[in-house]
């Protein structure tokens, strides 16, 4: 059985490394994985997909074929996709994530993550990224709750000292199991 915390309303999840983790059978391929570490650095989607091409010389289509492989590289943390309805029924739920949105549709396709969250706030669609406070700011405003009454996730320091420095409580997940771990002893299950 779930606790409701009293001072939690809305509950703030990073993409990459809370919700979602690398396949174990993913086999490494160097320029999806490379053009991978640029993606989380994106605000700008069009200035993104123009550099990517002309960096790595690729037509659109094969651009299109490696964001593909991307999304098929990662699979949903299970463990806490299962709790998600359950947490939607007493907090608002977010995913805040820095990367580019021109890979938003096809997770949206695998995820269908209006059945689980508020809301989706994207680095590239933002023009701004984590750890910057604005962007906490911007998610906790279209939720509709103070920064303070927001719990937030993810696994990079830099990212969780932003969210503190705005008065989001915080868990750091330097892996799988001992973020899970700290998030479901906090929620009581």
């Amino acid at each position: 059985m779930m606790k409701k915390l009293q001072d939690i309303d809305a509950i703030l999840f990073d993409m990459m490394g809370v919700l979602l983790f690398q396949k174990k059978d993913y086999v490494p391929d160097k320029l999806v994985d490379e053009i991978d570490t640029l993606v989380g650095r994106v605000t700008d989607d069009n200035a993104f997909k123009r550099e990517t091409l002309k960096k790595f010389r690729l037509s659109e289509d094969r651009l299109s074929n490696v964001l593909t492989k991307i999304v098929n590289k990662y699979e949903p943390f299970q463990k806490l996709w299962d709790l998600l309805p359950e947490l939607r029924k007493n907090y608002k739920l977010a995913i805040i994530n820095n990367g580019t949105a021109l890979t938003l549709s096809q997770f949206d396709n695998k995820l269908n993550f209006d059945n689980y969250f508020d809301l989706f706030i994207s680095s590239a669609k933002e023009g701004i990224k984590k750890p910057d406070g604005e962007f906490f700011l911007t998610t906790a405003k279209r939720l509709g709750v103070a920064s303070e009454r927001c719990l937030f996730m993810d696994d990079s320091e830099k990212n969780i000292e932003g969210a503190k420095r705005i008065g989001m409580q915080t868990i750091l997940w330097p892996n799988k199991d001992v973020g899970f771990r700290s998030f479901t002893k906090l929620i009581g299950t």
